[in-house]
């Protein structure tokens, strides 16, 4: 196979080369072992920027020649990969987000490297996800979308057994969060490790967001932290890649180790979303969701800074709205009780 050839050489591919290595990913003629080499040996390449926006392309046009569109849409969502077993972080901000008027179309997937995906988790609140095709409605009547992975992106349960069968993060934990079906204008994305930032952020860039920011948590993390300083990477108005370091000091919030934030299976972690949401929890992991919320209020531009942000979540929480956004979801109502 001269891909696995031009792999195995360290080469650079091509666009032709990417959409092959795409289709031998689903090919039925092939070995799930072959399929698991082409995968590590790709993984194992350190991918250009170029390759990055290749792939994505690869992926969304494979599904939509053209993408859909909604005006000020936003994803928030992590690559996964960390190792770190926090709980859904993003998932529980997006709750926070929409509340503030911005409309969350997240697109997420059940685990593949930890033990509570976001499909898995909604599948504990009895929050169904929905279709493309449904998705301006629904974003319409109530703010906010999940969108699942192998439901938007079919090839994806072919591709998913492969990935099960590599215990460290692929590529597909690094494209995941950028094939959103619709073509957004904003989004927040937490990245595992720091050497593919600035090459995401660009390729965010080119696949035409109006605003974006890229973190790498402190100590590890795919979402912003309050450990220490959380490197970023925003795309500007302009089509710029700025970066810069966010402590979680520099917002008003207060230190905590990562570990303080590791959540559980699906049920343990609806309860610590809950607990969130309905004010009975003001823990760190109250504050890393307000520090992530608050990130994305500013790349919306519904805050003029990331403090701003923060302080806007924080309140979105205290008056019950986060709440009440969640309520409107289809699952279970809860009251606010703090």
């Amino acid at each position: 196979m001269q891909l696995q050839t031009k792999l195995n050489q360290y080469k650079a591919l091509n666009q032709a080369d990417m959409n092959e290595f795409i289709s031998s990913l689903v090919d039925t003629r092939l070995t799930d072992n072959e399929k698991v080499d082409l995968l590590e040996t790709f993984s194992e390449k350190e991918i250009t920027q170029d390759e990055l926006t290749y792939i994505s392309k690869s992926l969304i046009h494979s599904m939509y020649d053209k993408q859909p569109t909604y005006p000020n849409s936003m994803c928030v969502c992590g690559t996964g990969g960390d190792k770190s077993n926090s709980f859904n972080i993003s998932t529980t901000v997006s709750f926070v987000v929409a509340s503030a008027g911005v409309p969350v179309i997240k697109h997420g997937n059940k685990s593949v490297t930890s033990a509570s995906g976001s499909t898995d988790l909604l599948n504990e609140m009895n929050i169904k996800t929905r279709t493309v095709a449904e998705t301006a409605d629904h974003l319409q009547d109530k703010g906010l979308v999940f969108l699942s992975a192998t439901e938007t992106y079919p090839i994806m349960k072919n591709i998913q057994p492969v990935r099960k069968q590599i215990s460290t993060p692929t590529i597909f934990n690094i494209t995941g969060p950028i094939i959103n079906p619709f073509k957004l204008d904003y989004q927040v994305m937490g990245v595992y490790e720091t050497s593919k930032l600035e090459k995401i952020a660009q390729t965010l860039a080119d696949l035409g967001r109006k605003r974006a920011i890229v973190v790498h948590g402190a100590n590890g993390m795919d979402e912003a932290t309050l450990s220490g300083d959380n490197i970023i990477y925003e795309v500007t108005k302009t089509g710029e890649v700025i970066n810069y370091t966010l402590n979680a000091s520099d917002v008003g919030l207060q230190f905590a180790e990562n570990k303080m934030l590791v959540g559980g299976n699906p049920k343990d972690n609806f309860e610590i979303t809950r607990n969130i949401l309905t004010g009975s929890d003001q823990s760190a992991k109250r504050d890393v969701v307000v520090l992530n919320a608050g990130i994305a209020l500013y790349v919306a531009e519904k805050a003029e800074s990331i403090k701003d942000g923060v302080e806007k979540a924080q309140i979105l929480i205290d008056e019950g709205k986060a709440l009440g956004q969640y309520n409107k979801m289809g699952g279970k109502t809860y009251d606010y009780i703090r």
